[in-house]
């Protein structure tokens, strides 16, 4: 659970999901942002002193752009928020001072309109302040040029402040969508929780149903001799004791107890060897090719133990060894013991 959990926090709650800027329509329009700014400046250069100078900025603003859509986490990462509003007062800036005075066309003005649509998707990837300073600093870019062209600051002031307004309008929509994004978002994270305790209860109830089933299969035919009260001869009896300790073994060993294992446990036991399994809960965090490899070392084991005991434990996760099996017989004692990644080595004391 905790890993889906962090899985949600990291993707499933980002806004970017939320809006579709993970899109490729998403691309699209940034895309569009670069060609829109890149006809402007073209078809709009009357009294530009360096068009490719303008250009540089026009690229500035596009890759800003792109990074608002590309660059995951939510609320935006900070550093990634302070390098796309910088964008917005730099190329004004870039652009700014490649104009003459008067300004020839009110296109060439056009790094204003792309602060504004770049200071106010910051603001939506949870970044407000760092959307106001980007665009407070606009207004100070303008400010200063207007003065340094004997227009007076208050014109350049006049010209950019303008922009508060749809950056004001953004930054609502971005706080009142922000919140409706959380509910959602944990709307979502509860449903997913709900279907996954509902397919583990699920999973749980199927599991019941087939153990009961092969109990049923297994024990029933025992049961209903002895209930009828009739006397058990040897083979029943032996057959009776092979039952118990099968199920003793499902109970103590239930990671363990795949079919291989339980049909060698139950040949070693009727020729005369004792077997304990034990299970601590290893094989539930490890990679089924491990488990498998445990599995087949237990019942080699089993199949080839003549008398004596058998003992094999799965270890408690997190530990150097993921099992040990050990044999004794009248001639010695043999340990096996399997590493986390299923190897084994064998020791004799």
């Amino acid at each position: 659970m905790t890993d889906t959990g962090t899985a949600d926090t990291a993707a499933d709650r980002d806004v970017r999901a939320f809006l579709g800027m993970n899109t490729a329509s998403a691309y699209g329009v940034a895309a569009t942002f670069f060609g829109t700014y890149t006809l402007m400046n073209f078809t709009a250069s009357g009294g530009v002193h360096s068009v490719w100078a303008v250009q540089v900025a026009v690229l500035l603003v596009s890759c800003a752009a792109f990074a608002l859509v590309a660059v995951p986490g939510d609320p935006l990462g900070a550093g990634w928020a302070t390098a796309i509003g910088a964008a917005a007062p730099v190329s004004t800036a870039v652009v700014l001072s490649q104009l003459s005075v008067p300004v020839a066309n009110g296109l060439q003005t056009w790094p204003l309109s792309a602060a504004v649509a770049l200071c106010g998707f910051v603001s939506v990837r949870g970044r407000t302040a760092h959307g106001w300073a980007a665009m407070v600093a606009v207004v100070a870019v303008c400010a200063f040029w207007a003065d340094a062209t004997d227009q007076g600051a208050v014109a350049g002031v006049a010209m950019s402040a303008i922009s508060f307004a749809p950056l004001a309008m953004a930054t609502f929509f971005a706080l009142t969508f922000r919140s409706t994004a959380a509910a959602v978002f944990e709307l979502r994270a509860q449903s997913r929780r709900r279907a996954a305790e509902e397919a583990a209860t699920s999973a749980g109830l199927d599991e019941r149903d087939r153990q009961l089933a092969r109990l049923d299969f297994l024990a029933r035919p025992l049961l209903e001799k002895i209930a009828s009260g009739a006397e058990l001869d040897t083979a029943e009896r032996e057959a009776c004791g092979l039952l118990e300790a099968s199920l003793r073994d499902r109970l103590r060993a239930a990671g363990l107890m795949t079919d291989e294992v339980a049909a060698a446990a139950r040949s070693a036991r009727v020729r005369g060897v004792q077997v304990v399994l034990l299970d601590d809960g290893g094989l539930a965090v490890v990679h089924p090719t491990i488990s498998g490899r445990v599995s087949a070392a237990v019942s080699a084991a089993l199949r080839n133990a003549e008398g004596g005991v058998v003992t094999a434990r799965i270890l408690p996760p997190g530990r150097a060894k993921i099992a040990s099996i050990l044999v004794s017989d009248e001639s010695e004692d043999v340990r096996i013991e399997l590493d986390a990644d299923g190897s084994k080595s064998v020791v004799v004391p």
